[in-house]
């Protein structure tokens, strides 16, 4: 810096120095209103040392450091001189701002501690969201590792179990429009069954068609009846106590199926809520059996009025 500007320092003469190196620099006072937004009043006296024309010491000040950084000069020096032509009971008790943009603001402790907490809640968001994710991605491994156990899923013929069926079948439609199947040696409907039962009797004699006819008859009027009632439709399979299959077929929808045997009977269905099942004309209130996919398994008999699961 010239002697001249050292000497103007020393005289206190802040605006002298901002108006030589605008000049210097050659930026007009317009100029310097475009670039810092400071009114042409204010900049005039500003560098006219006119202490009496510029505003409160607060203001004044931040328009000096705001010329003197676009100007490259030294801020500090410039408010220095400023503050020795001003009334001491006017000076702003402020403080310096640090030269590095933005250094006071980001070493403030409630701005690090508000950084600290939005730091600590996005990584609990991310744990959570892991959580759930990884939570989810086991239920549906769950959900597929018990399907592949099931025998029956109600939804297909197809689906795989704990036991795969090896049936050579000639199908068919019957009078009524219904699903039968034919086996390979003899043909036998899929839809109603009685049980198979082997009785080795004591002693055989020899009976007339009569007999067989009255002996079945009383064989019929002890087995339970079982009434299905598909509003939807529903693939159904239903064994009776000798594990005899009484039905392995879709009951239509809005269709209904009654079959017989003797209880306890092993039943699985699909559709399971919208489907209703009586055993000896009390209904079956199959709640808990009920899984996620709409399917059901259970055992059942009755007692009197009374149902039990098995």
């Amino acid at each position: 810096m010239s002697d001249s500007d050292s000497n103007t320092e020393n005289n206190n003469n802040f605006g002298f120095v901002l108006a030589e190196a605008r000049k210097a620099q050659n930026y007009s006072i317009a100029d310097i209103c475009e670039h810092i937004k400071i009114p042409k009043h204010v900049i005039s006296a500003i560098e006219a040392n006119d202490v009496e024309a510029l505003p409160a010491p607060t203001f004044t000040q931040g328009y000096i450091r705001a010329y003197a950084k676009f100007l490259e000069l030294s801020e500090e020096n410039l408010l220095e001189m400023y503050n020795q032509v001003v009334p001491q009971d006017q000076l702003s008790t402020l403080k310096p701002r640090s030269s590095l943009p933005d250094e006071a603001s980001s070493q403030s402790p409630v701005v690090k501690a508000v950084t600290m907490l939005l730091i600590a809640g996005c990584i609990a968001a991310v744990l959570y969201g892991s959580f759930q994710y990884y939570q989810e991605k086991a239920d549906v491994m769950e959900n597929e590792l018990e399907s592949k156990q099931r025998s029956f899923t109600g939804n297909s013929l197809d689906s795989p179990g704990t036991k795969r069926l090896n049936i050579k079948q000639n199908t068919g439609l019957n009078e009524n429009d219904e699903l039968i199947a034919e086996n390979s040696d003899s043909f036998e409907p899929m839809t109603t069954q009685k049980s198979v039962r082997q009785v080795q009797p004591e002693k055989i004699t020899p009976y007339s068609d009569a007999d067989a006819v009255t002996e079945e008859n009383q064989q019929t009027m002890q087995d339970d009846v079982i009434e299905i009632f598909a509003e939807k439709g529903s693939w159904m399979e239903v064994r009776d106590a000798s594990s005899a299959r009484l039905l392995y077929n879709m009951v239509p929808s809005g269709g209904s199926k009654v079959l017989r045997g003797k209880g306890p009977f092993r039943i699985s269905m699909g559709n399971a809520r919208s489907t209703r099942v009586t055993i000896n004309d009390i209904e079956i209130d199959m709640t808990d059996y009920i899984r996620s996919n709409n399917t059901a398994s259970f055992t059942v008999s009755n007692e009197g009025d009374d149902i039990i699961f098995y």
